[in-house]
């Protein structure tokens, strides 16, 4: 093997994002003392009833459609609660999650759990899944750790013997020897994955035998911004912005060294030059190591402006962040789109270099539409998080839509509540319909399922939904909003 190629790897290893991501100054020390010793966390503030009223069933809808609102999914009688699965007892369910909780990655892993935990908080006010209540155990990692993450697994598995983890989306590139040794453990891992190892586990719908990644999937997602950047730059044209009009339809990518930025970059070329004989991924950028994304930006945006780009593509959230400063500082001023870099650490990192620029949500929602499942999260984080209530993004949303299917799930089963029982119906949702995110629908062979997402915007320091619900192939109209930055020009 090329040692270069070695080094290059193991540095790739060490780089990581959340889903809305931050550039971090570097990897935290790893302590596994601060991992085997960390303690459980429940009910970290007052339990209390957020929506009143009794339970109900869920309510099935038109085509077959599943609309399921938390504390209203029915209580099954008869059979007695009993221990019927590790980490679920007649009184409780043991979940886990892993964040990170200290160093520069706090701002996104506290957010994530006390949204986790606010859930549960109000859960078990309702008295629980079939009277068991639900004791959330936080163990803290370091976001671009591999040794970490796999470590803070095993604590939660073997010593405080959780019935499965939750919301470990944050933690996603460092997260590949955890994923496996959860498969190998048969332990249900709901809204998690991983960025780096083999295209099954990075990008593939299928995902794994015992993890469920509740999103936008990515064909579809890439589709969607293919098609979005094509009708950004229209409007560019016809408003004599672009920086080189001979060639209206030249763009560039740039994304991180990592298997799934890599596909997603080839997948966004191949789908952008079957568009037609002028379209042409001109430049494609990959960053290798985390602190180029800092010290060489400016070359990787340089090559991009050379090659006479009028567009711009960022398979990684955190290269949309930095290469819109870096464009900015080299007068290169051409429309971005990125993979979902929702979330108030981009618009506090990036600041008026990334107006205009346009992301997507991930499929999780937008609070201003205000179903009654978005008015009770809204309600529930402002008794037990009112930041959460400010800043709904992907750093509450995602983890909340994850709860949501588990607390589904694991209301159908009632006392026989088992681990295969629950990832089986984890994974064959069909329209399942949360009234936050975009409807689920999973199979076997696809634990990576929403067909659908918005187009967001960054502007003055804020994100503005730009779309409805867009699907592959389908209109991208805009939403017109007195505010945001119209279409970035």
């Amino acid at each position: 093997m090329n040692p270069r190629r070695h080094d290059r790897s193991r540095a790739l290893q060490a780089l990581t994002l959340g889903a809305v991501g931050l550039l971090l100054t570097s990897c935290a020390a790893f302590h596994p003392q601060r991992i085997q010793v960390a303690a459980r966390v429940t009910q970290t503030l007052p339990p209390s009833a957020v929506v009143p009223g009794a339970s109900g069933a869920a309510v099935p809808g038109s085509n077959s459609k599943t609309v399921f609102v938390p504390g209203r999914g029915g209580v099954l009688g008869g059979k007695a609660n009993y221990a019927s699965a590790p980490g679920v007892t007649a009184n409780a369910i043991n979940l886990g999650i892993i964040v990170p909780m200290d160093g520069p990655a706090a701002q996104l892993g506290r957010p994530l759990y006390r949204a986790t935990q606010a859930y549960v908080n109000a859960l078990n006010a309702r008295g629980g899944i079939h009277g068991r209540l639900v004791q959330l155990f936080l163990q803290t990692a370091c976001i671009n750790c591999e040794d970490e993450n796999l470590l803070a697994a095993k604590a939660l598995v073997e010593q405080k013997h959780v019935f499965a983890i939750v919301n470990t989306y944050m933690n996603t590139y460092a997260f590949g020897a955890a994923l496996n040794y959860l498969n190998q453990q048969h332990v249900p891992l709901i809204e998690g994955w991983t960025g780096i190892g083999p295209e099954s586990e990075t990008w593939s719908a299928d995902q794994t035998p015992w993890n469920v990644y509740y999103t936008v999937r990515n064909e579809d997602a890439v589709q969607i911004y293919a098609d979005w950047l094509d009708t950004v730059m229209s409007h560019w044209a016809s408003a004599g912005k672009l920086p080189f009009p001979n060639n209206p339809h030249w763009v560039a990518t740039v994304g991180l060294d990592v298997t799934q930025d890599r596909k997603r970059a080839a997948e966004f070329k191949r789908v952008w030059e079957a568009k037609g004989s002028g379209y042409k991924v001109v430049s494609q950028q990959y960053v290798a190591a985390q602190e180029e994304v800092v010290t060489r930006m400016d070359s990787f945006i340089s090559a991009m402006k050379n090659a006479q780009a009028n567009g711009a593509f960022s398979a990684s959230n955190i290269t949309m962040v930095f290469g819109m400063q870096a464009a900015n500082r080299n007068s290169w001023h051409v429309p971005w789109v990125s993979k979902s870099a929702w979330g108030k650490a981009a618009t506090d990192t990036c600041g008026s270099a990334c107006n205009g620029g346009f992301t997507d949500n991930n499929g999780w929602g937008w609070s201003g539409i205000r179903t009654p499942q978005m008015q009770q999260y809204l309600a529930t984080m402002q008794r037990y998080f009112p930041e959460g209530a400010t800043y709904a993004d992907a750093q509450t949303l995602g983890g909340w839509i994850g709860m949501m299917a588990f607390e589904y799930a694991a209301t159908q089963l009632g006392a026989d509540l088992t681990r295969p029982a629950l990832i089986n119906i984890l994974g064959n949702l069909h329209n399942f319909d949360t009234g936050i995110g975009a409807p689920i629908t999973t199979s076997p062979a696809d634990h990576l399922r929403m067909g659908q997402t918005m187009m967001l915007q960054i502007c003055h320091n804020r994100f503005w939904r730009m779309t409805n619900w867009l699907s592959a192939g389908g209109s991208m109209a805009r939403v017109s909003n007195n505010g945001d930055c119209g279409w970035g020009y």
